[in-house]
């Protein structure tokens, strides 16, 4: 196993960043490309997945069966639910918002967004329920109003979100602030965690969401959540375990501190991850992945890191994924190619 330790003496936040950054080297560490073994069971028009336990549940586009669910002791499709419809128990557009499946009492729920223009509601799939039942049982719904959000003990009254500015009014009224608030909804009770003192220099109008984007991921046993931005080279964690709240950042890379990057011809970072009680493998992009040359050509990586930060190795990929889950039982990770329609297997890239 190949572990790179974090100085405690980086940088402790400033003007433009005010968490601790602890500056990691991953960058050209993965080797030659491995390439993936096709499974036999992916579904058309998949869109993202999750595994939990021996459950491979996957997000697609098909009103038939909007989530199909793939046993990975048989590898075989064993449910097809979340029909396209107005019921309670089915979903104009089904999205995976928060990557995060969950068990409780030994079942398995699916947090899923049902989504139309003008409406957007939570709906928790009990997956273990649907299939015993053979139709799609929602458990419980609610109501979330931003994009990015988890639920700290998989709990509804617990979330800790990411709030973007929304319209050119609120622009306006923003002055030198960034974009986004992090904050912590207790109850209805609301928390800010200041992370973005102020708005990065040259990240104006046009530019201004570019440095901060990014998707949510939870620990599946912990209340640690993490960001992976796209365009900057930061992972940011957030440990509400023990209130410690830091970023790793790829040494020599763009900071907070700098000029906003355009995002013509600037590269992106990281698009997905996947969690496991031991790890998180990141999908990075980097080296040649620029949104300029961003073709069918391009191949990410997968980084492994530790929940405190740590990188631990990594592989280069032989397809262009575009999600990845592990499987914890088996040591495997899985990618998804949106342009193939196809999930592919790979081993671990951690060196044991």
């Amino acid at each position: 196993m190949v572990i790179s330790l974090i100085s405690c003496s980086d940088n402790k936040g400033g003007e433009y960043f005010s968490l601790p950054v602890k500056e990691v080297d991953y960058l050209g560490k993965c080797g030659p490309a491995v390439s993936g073994t096709p499974v036999s069971w992916s579904p058309l028009g998949s869109d993202e997945f999750v595994i939990k336990d021996s459950l491979c549940m996957i997000v697609t586009s098909d009103p038939e069966g909007m989530l199909k669910v793939v046993s990975l002791n048989s590898n075989s499709l064993i449910g097809n639910f979340c029909t396209k419809g107005r019921a309670g128990n089915e979903f104009l557009r089904a999205l995976d918002e928060f990557n995060q499946p969950y068990v409780r009492n030994g079942d398995i729920f699916y947090p899923l967004t049902d989504m139309d223009f003008f409406y957007s509601q939570v709906k928790v799939v009990n997956v273990s329920e649907s299939l015993r039942k053979k139709t799609t049982v929602i458990d419980d719904q609610f109501e979330v109003d931003v994009r990015h959000c988890v639920l700290l003990d998989n709990d509804k009254n617990r979330q800790f979100q990411v709030i973007e500015i929304d319209g050119p009014e609120e622009y306006e009224n923003l002055g030198d602030k960034a974009p986004e608030r992090y904050v912590l909804v207790e109850n209805g009770v609301e928390n800010e965690i200041e992370v973005f003192p102020k708005r990065m220099k040259g990240a104006d109008e046009n530019l201004i969401f570019v440095p901060y984007g990014g998707a949510m991921f939870k620990h599946p046993g912990k209340n640690i959540a993490v960001q992976l931005l796209m365009d900057m080279d930061y992972i940011i964690f957030f440990d509400f375990e023990n209130n410690r709240h830091f970023a790793i950042h790829q040494k020599g890379a763009v900071t907070f501190d700098d000029e906003c990057p355009d995002p013509v011809g600037n590269e992106m970072f990281f698009t997905d991850a996947a969690v496991s009680d031991d790890y998180l493998f990141a999908l990075y992009w980097h080296e040649g992945n620029s949104w300029e040359s961003n073709t069918q050509d391009n191949r990410p990586e997968i980084l492994a890191f530790d929940w405190k930060g740590n990188f631990l190795g990594g592989c280069r990929l032989g397809e262009r994924i575009t999600s990845i889950e592990y499987d914890a039982t088996r040591n495997v990770i899985y990618g998804l190619s949106r342009i193939t329609e196809t999930i592919y297997t790979y081993p671990n890239p951690i060196k044991r």
